[in-house]
C-alpha cells in the first residue's frame, strides 16, 4: 500500500511537471509553435476556436501537451493538419465560481495547459488519420438524416454536430450515456461478433478443441479495439475495452479473475495513462455506474439458482409426459426471464439513484425521468440501434475499400428508422416541466448523506448500527423544515462573482437575493449571466430575485440584462436606462427584507462612468456600498453625502486611476474592498498604486481574478469573507496559472 501511494504521487507529480513545463525565461509576447489540428471546437462569427496537439513534444501521444488556440479570420482548417503557428500565449486561468463550469479544470483534464491567439500560420501537411478520413466521409451521407447527429456520436464517438438543444434533451431524460460509446456499447458489438463468428466456425470448421472460441474471443478483442479507437479512446471507451480484454485474456489463459479484479485492472490502467482523467465528470461516472453494477448482479446469483431449479427437476418423478415436460420447461423459462427482469430493473433504479448523485455533484442537478428512459431505450439500443448502426457503418467502411461511392447508396436508412422512436422519446421526455431537477449545494449534499445513511441502514440488522447511522438523515429533515416553516435568517451576505473583466454582484437573504449588474456579453452565444450568474443562484438555491440594478449600460456591466430578465421577468429593474428602468437611480430609500436599500446617486442622470448607480445596503451595524463605475468627480459629489460611510464597498471602476480618490476612500472608510478586475485584464486592473493607496490606510482588498468569486457574510456582530480558490475549492487545479501571462499593457 505504502509503495502504491508513493508510486502514485510520483507519477502524478511527474506528469503534471512534464505537462506544465515550457521556457518561459523569454516572457515573448508571441511564440511559434509546430501543432496538429485535434478538434475545432467552436465558430463564432469570424472566429474559431480549436484544440491543437504539439508535434514535437518527446511524449507519447497519449501524454502529448494541447493547447487551446483562436483565430480571427483564418483560412480553411481541418482536423489533422499541421501547422506552424505563432500565437500570443495566454494562461488556462479561467473565472471560478459556485455553481459555474470550471473552465481551467476541464482544460487540464484535456492535457490543455494554455491558452492563445493565433497571429499568422503556415500550413506545413494535410495528413489526416484513419478515423479522421472516416468522420469526413460519414458527415455528407448522414447529413439528410434526422438523427445524424446522434448517428455520428453512436458510431464514431464525434459529438461535434450536437446542438446546445440536443444536449438540453440528453440532459433532461437522463440518456447521455447511450451516445457516449462505452462499456454497453463495446459488449454489445463484442457479442454479436462472438455470435456469428462461433456459429460460422463451427459449422464449417467444427473441431473438438478450443480452436474455434479463442478465434472467435480474438475476434472479440480486435472489434472491440477497433471500435474503441473510432470512440477516439475516450475515458469510459478506456474503462471499458480494459476490462473486455481482461476478461478475454482471462479466459484464453484459463485464468479465473473477479469482476471486482478486472474493474481494479482497468481503474489501475486509466490512472496509469492518464492521471488527470479524475477531473473529469466522465470518469466518476464511468467507474461509479460499473460498480454499482457489480453491486447489484452480486445479489443475483445465476449459477445459485440453477442449481436450485436442477435440484427441484430432480426430485421430480421419472416417467412424465409430453405436456409435462413442455410446461416444466416453460415454467422454468418464465422463471429466468422474470429473474434477469427483476435484476435489469434492480439494476436501473440504482443506477438512476447512484449516479444521480453524481451527476448532481458535477452539474448541479439531476434528471427525474432518467429511469424511465433509460428501462425502454436501453434494451432498444441493446438489441436494435448497435446492431443495425453498426452494421451498417461496416458495410460503409467495405464500400469505401472497394472504391464504391457511399453517397450513391443509402446505407443507413435501417438505422434512422430504429432512432425515430429515440427522438420521438427524446422530444416528449425534455418537454416534460419537471424533467431536470435543479438542485442547490446545500441539497445536494445532505440529500446524498440522507440516501447513504438509509443504505447503511439497510446493511446492518442490529437496532445500534441503525440508529446511529439513521443521524445521516438528519440534515435533510432540518434543511425541510427550514424550507417549510421559512425559518428567517438575520445574516446577509454579498457575492463578488468572478465574471473576467467586468462586475456582477449578488446580495442574497433568505433564498431572495438583488443583483448588482451582469458582466459582459460576446457574439449571440456567450453571456456571463447565462454561464455564471443563473448557474450560481441554483447552486445556493435562489429562486426568487427583487431587483436586478443596471448601474449603467457598458457591455461590461450590462452586457447579461436581458438573459436576467428573462430568466427573473418579476424582479424590479433599477436603471437609468430607458431600456430596462423601471425605477431610476434618483436617490431613495427602500426596505429589503430587514435590509435598509439607499440608492444615492447620481442626482441627475449622466451618461458614461459617473453616471453609475450608486446603492449602499446597510443592516444593524453592518453596510455595503456598490459604486459602479464612478470616477473622481462622480466621488466628489458622494462625499458631501453624510451617508456613504461603509464597511464593505466595491471599487469603483475595478481599481483604475480615475477613480478612488483619498477624500472618498476617507470618506467610506471601508473595512475591506472588493475590485471586480479580471485576471491577466488588459488594462492592467487594479493598478498597483491604487491599491497601495488602500494598503497605506489599512484596508483589507480581494480582487475576484485572482481569488475567483469572493463572498462576504454579514453577522450582526461580525463581517467574515471566503474566496472560491481558497476556501470553497482550495486544490491545485483552481490555482492561479500564471503561464503566459501577458505584460503590463503600459
Amino acid at each position: 500500500m505504502l509503495a502504491g501511494c508513493l508510486f502514485a504521487l510520483s507519477w502524478i507529480s511527474m506528469f503534471y511537471a512534464f505537462l506544465m513545463e515550457w521556457d518561459t525565461t523569454k516572457n515573448a509576447d508571441a511564440i511559434n509553435i509546430k501543432g496538429e489540428i485535434i478538434s475545432l471546437v467552436h465558430a463564432n462569427g469570424d472566429w474559431i476556436s480549436m484544440d491543437i496537439m504539439l508535434v514535437d513534444s518527446i511524449l507519447p501521444q497519449k501524454l502529448t501537451r494541447k493547447l487551446r488556440l483562436s483565430w480571427s479570420n483564418p483560412p480553411t482548417v481541418r482536423v489533422g493538419q499541421q501547422w506552424l503557428l505563432t500565437i500570443k500565449p495566454k494562461p488556462i486561468t479561467s473565472p471560478l465560481n459556485q455553481g459555474g463550469f470550471n473552465q481551467q479544470k476541464y482544460l487540464l483534464s484535456k492535457h490543455i495547459f494554455m491558452k492563445g491567439k493565433v497571429t499568422a500560420g503556415q500550413l506545413l501537411s494535410d495528413n489526416k488519420g484513419v478515423r479522421d478520413k472516416l468522420i469526413e466521409q460519414l458527415k455528407p451521407v448522414l447529413a439528410g438524416y434526422a438523427a445524424q447527429d446522434l448517428l455520428l456520436a453512436l458510431l464514431v464517438g464525434d459529438r461535434s454536430l450536437m446542438t446546445s438543444e440536443r444536449w438540453q434533451q440528453l440532459r433532461n431524460t437522463g440518456t447521455g450515456h447511450l451516445f457516449a460509446i462505452s462499456g454497453l456499447h463495446l459488449s454489445v458489438a463484442s457479442l454479436w461478433i462472438y455470435l456469428v463468428s462461433k456459429v460460422l466456425l463451427f459449422n464449417f470448421l467444427p473441431t473438438q478443441g478450443r480452436r474455434n472460441g479463442v478465434i472467435a474471443m480474438v475476434l472479440c478483442a480486435v472489434a472491440a479495439i477497433a471500435y474503441a479507437y473510432l470512440a477516439g479512446f475516450s475515458v469510459s471507451t478506456q474503462r471499458a475495452l480494459i476490462m473486455l480484454l481482461a476478461y478475454i485474456s482471462s479466459w484464453l489463459f484459463n485464468r479465473f479473475s473477479s469482476s471486482w479484479e478486472r474493474l481494479l485492472y482497468a481503474l489501475f490502467m486509466v490512472l496509469l495513462l492518464d492521471p488527470l482523467s479524475p477531473l473529469s465528470a466522465s470518469f466518476w461516472l464511468s467507474f461509479t455506474a460499473l460498480a454499482v453494477i457489480l453491486l447489484t448482479v452480486s445479489k443475483f446469483d445465476p449459477p445459485r439458482l440453477k442449481a436450485v431449479e436442477t435440484n427441484v427437476a430432480s426430485q421430480q418423478p421419472a416417467a412424465v409426459s409430453v405436456p409435462q415436460v413442455l410446461l416444466k420447461q416453460a415454467i422454468l423459462g418464465f422463471r429466468a426471464t422474470l429473474r434477469w427482469v427483476v435484476a435489469f430493473w434492480a439494476v436501473q433504479w440504482r443506477l438512476a439513484v447512484v449516479l444521480g448523485g453524481v451527476q448532481a455533484i458535477f452539474f448541479a442537478g439531476t434528471s427525474i425521468i432518467s429511469i424511465a428512459v433509460n428501462l425502454i431505450l436501453v434494451p432498444w439500443f441493446s438489441f436494435i440501434v448497435l446492431p443495425i448502426s453498426l452494421l451498417s457503418l461496416l458495410i460503409f467502411i467495405m464500400a469505401m475499400l472497394v472504391g464504391v461511392d457511399p453517397e450513391l447508396v443509402d446505407l443507413f436508412w435501417l438505422s434512422q428508422l430504429t432512432m425515430e422512436p429515440v427522438l420521438m422519446l427524446l422530444d416528449i421526455g425534455s418537454g416534460i416541466p419537471f424533467a431536470w431537477l435543479g438542485l442547490s449545494m446545500q441539497w445536494i449534499a445532505v440529500m446524498i448523506s440522507a440516501v447513504l445513511g438509509i443504505w447503511l441502514c439497510c446493511q446492518f440488522r442490529t437496532m445500534r448500527w441503525r440508529l446511529a447511522f439513521s443521524v445521516m438523515t438528519l440534515p435533510a429533515v432540518i434543511l425541510a423544515l427550514q424550507t417549510i416553516f421559512g425559518i428567517q435568517q438575520q445574516q446577509w451576505k454579498v457575492h463578488l462573482l468572478d465574471v473576467g473583466q467586468g462586475l456582477s454582484a449578488v446580495i442574497e437573504q433568505n433564498g431572495r437575493a438583488i443583483i448588482y449588474d451582469t458582466g459582459a456579453s460576446f457574439g449571440e452565444n456567450f453571456s456571463y449571466a447565462d454561464r455564471i450568474i443563473l448557474p450560481f443562484l441554483n447552486s445556493k438555491g435562489i429562486t426568487k430575485v427583487d431587483f436586478l440594478v443596471i448601474s449603467h449600460a457598458d457591455n461590461d456591466h450590462a452586457g447579461g440584462t436581458s438573459v436576467i430578465m428573462e430568466a427573473f421577468p418579476e424582479a424590479i429593474v433599477i436603471s437609468d436606462d430607458k431600456r430596462w428602468g423601471m425605477v431610476n437611480c434618483r436617490p431613495k430609500k427602500m426596505l429589503w427584507q430587514a435590509i435598509n436599500l439607499e440608492i444615492i446617486g447620481p442626482l441627475i442622470p449622466a451618461k458614461g462612468n459617473n453616471g453609475s448607480c450608486v446603492i449602499r445596503f446597510a443592516s444593524g451595524d453592518n453596510s455595503l456600498l456598490l459604486t459602479g463605475d464612478i470616477e473622481h468627480g462622480a466621488e466628489q459629489k458622494l462625499i458631501a453625502h453624510k451617508r456613504i460611510a461603509s464597511d464593505v464597498m466595491t471599487a469603483p471602476h475595478h481599481g483604475s486611476r480615475t477613480s478612488s480618490s483619498d477624500g472618498f476612500i476617507k470618506a467610506v472608510s471601508p473595512q475591506l474592498v472588493l475590485f471586480p478586475a479580471g485576471f491577466n485584464n488588459r488594462y492592467g486592473f487594479p493598478k498597483k498604486d491604487i491599491m497601495r493607496r488602500y494598503h497605506d490606510l489599512g484596508i483589507a482588498t480581494l480582487v475576484s481574478g485572482e481569488l475567483g468569486q469572493v463572498s462576504v457574510v454579514f453577522q450582526p456582530e461580525t463581517i467574515n469573507f471566503y474566496t472560491y480558490r481558497s476556501d470553497f475549492a482550495p486544490f491545485w487545479y483552481n490555482q492561479v496559472l500564471r503561464f503566459g501571462e501577458m505584460k503590463n499593457p503600459e
